[in-house]
């Protein structure tokens, strides 16, 4: 009996093997393809993902250098704007200020014309004055013949008279 139990045991033995190399491979064929599949499909999946992570970024790198370098751009334009400007408003002050400094001194001209003339008329009517008072005071003293206290008397009252009219 110890053999055949042995021989027995020896067959179960070959028919387990046998059993678990045939399940091996059935489950090989029919779960083994089908997960690894499954498993390289995530595989792919993440790579891909990861891949356009990476591209999402360097596309954000590009964009952001391409913004710096409008930024760039734009600080420059905005100094020579800003340059152009200021030259213009340099040149309008100036312009103002010329047409300023014109006006002035016409204004001084005329106003020294006007000055020269009116001084011209005063002196004239000074003059005009003085040969009338003249004419007068000859006029008084050869009015009557008088005596040199006469003609004192005279001027004096008409120097007075003068006065009081001015």
């Amino acid at each position: 009996m110890g053999d055949l139990l042995q021989k027995e045991m020896l067959g179960d033995l070959a028919i387990n093997i046998v059993n678990i190399l045939i399940l091996f491979f059935v489950a090989r064929a029919l779960l083994y393809k089908p997960v690894k599949k499954f498993l390289d499909a995530r595989r792919e999946k993440e790579q891909k993902a990861l891949s356009d992570a990476e591209k999402a970024r360097a596309d954000a790198e590009a964009l952001k250098t391409e913004y710096e370098a409008a930024l760039s751009g734009v600080e420059e334009k905005k100094t020579e704007i800003l340059s152009e400007a200021r030259a213009e408003a340099r040149q309008a002050a100036e312009a103002i200020r010329s047409e300023a400094d014109r006006r002035a001194e016409r204004i001084r001209s005329e106003a020294e014309a006007q000055a020269e003339n009116t001084l011209k008329k005063a002196v004239e009517d000074a003059r005009r004055e003085v040969g009338e008072l003249a004419i007068d005071l000859s006029g008084k003293v050869l009015a009557r013949e008088v005596t040199d206290e006469d003609n004192r008397v005279i001027i004096d009252s008409f120097f007075r008279q003068l006065e009081e009219e001015a």
